[in-house]
């Protein structure tokens, strides 16, 4: 039986709904600009100071702000995407904290799986070597091996996106990554074709958005370095005019320190443009690919996942199989007793301790042969 394609496209067209969602766009645009701010000033710190520990920190610092901002916002989109309530600024931010966690725990997963896929066809190319037969090992493994290594490109380019989806819509750590990559494999064709059109409905509004702020950027920045080249041209003349010496120098420097500072306030101030025409763009880029994980994960299970976790739950339950049983103290006494002396035989009609089926008295507190408290 053939399975036909339906890729139900028509609902990408609500990628561009993310703009009207006001707190997603503000916790990524402020996340956006806080970090932002935090690498620009980490990498002014490294041209002043000269060190790279302080910029090597900041950076750190504003990457994480930026992830977590993303995740947070994703969380808001999914709520967006299946019509409930949107969640609160505080609750997103402190669930997007977690997806961080995850999204980069999947991510160095995925990489080590791809590392896994290299370290493969590396130790497969050492056949080529072998004298006398490695032609043939060469011509029995090369092809192959391109095929394996395009797929492995490709499962991570597709499932990449689906996995961060999934941990939106809640999955836990493996079954995102079970998850996305089931889907990539049982449904290749019709994950590439969503995320081509998907790519073909952002790719106008990033080019405009680029086009136009970039020429108001070009524009703005000509007209604040033509001040900054007239100030140069009269202060350095003024000084130099003046006789020169020290003071013509002290005035040179206090010059370009403070076109120097200028500078600065206008790159970081256009650059803040930036960063928000970039959470704009990943706004609606990230609604997108919560639609087409939507899209394409319907019929599809997590069997890996189920399966790892039932092989799980029954080693737990092995284990609290075998663990020691817990002895009452109280019973030590009656336990040495029965060490030390033979135990009386029990008469006819003594009753069995309920715990390992030992004989007992009727005066047994405690059964002699497990502790086994008995009233």
């Amino acid at each position: 039986m053939t399975t036909r394609l339906n890729p139900n496209l028509g609902a990408l067209l609500r990628c561009y709904e993310a703009l009207y969602n006001w707190r997603a766009l503000a916790m990524l645009a402020g996340s956006f600009v806080i970090g932002g701010l935090a690498i620009s000033g980490g990498m002014d710190i490294t041209l002043r100071a000269q060190s790279e520990a302080p910029a090597m920190l900041l950076g750190v610092l504003g990457a994480l702000v930026i992830i977590v901002g993303l995740n947070a916002a994703g969380l808001i989109l999914v709520d967006q995407a299946y019509e409930q309530p949107l969640r609160g600024m505080g609750a997103a931010f402190f669930g997007g904290i977690q997806s961080a966690v995850y999204v980069v725990g999947l991510s160095l997963l995925m990489a080590l799986g791809f590392a896994v896929v290299v370290l493969l066809v590396y130790v497969l190319s050492l056949l080529g070597r072998i004298p006398g037969v490695g032609a043939f090992f060469a011509f029995v493994f090369a092809g192959p091996m391109v095929v394996v290594l395009a797929a492995a490109y490709a499962v991570m380019a597709l499932a990449g996106p689906l996995m961060v989806a999934a941990v939106w819509h809640g999955e836990g750590f493996l079954a995102s990554f079970t998850r996305s990559v089931g889907i990539v494999l049982k449904r290749p064709l019709e994950v590439l074709l969503h995320f081509l059109v998907l790519g073909i409905l952002v790719l106008p509004a990033a080019g405009f958005l680029m086009v136009v702020v970039g020429a108001g950027s070009a524009m703005v920045g000509g007209f604040y370095a033509s001040a900054m080249l007239s100030g140069i041209g009269g202060g350095g003349g003024g000084g130099f005019g003046a006789g020169g010496g020290f003071g013509g120098g002290n005035m040179a420097a206090d010059l370009l320190s403070s076109i120097g500072a200028m500078a600065g306030s206008v790159g970081l101030s256009i650059g803040m443009v930036w960063f928000i025409v970039l959470s704009v763009l990943s706004l609606i880029y990230g609604l997108g690919m919560i639609l087409v994980y939507r899209s394409t994960n319907e019929g599809v299970g997590s069997e890996v996942a189920d399966a790892v976790g039932a092989t799980l739950s029954q080693f737990k339950r092995k284990l609290d199989e075998h663990k020691p049983r817990a002895v009452d103290i109280r019973s030590a006494p009656q336990a040495a007793a029965t060490a030390v002396a033979p135990v009386a035989p029990a008469p006819a009609a003594a009753a069995q301790c309920p715990g390992c089926g030992a004989a007992i008295v009727a005066d047994d507190v405690f059964c002699g042969a497990c502790g086994h408290r008995l009233r």
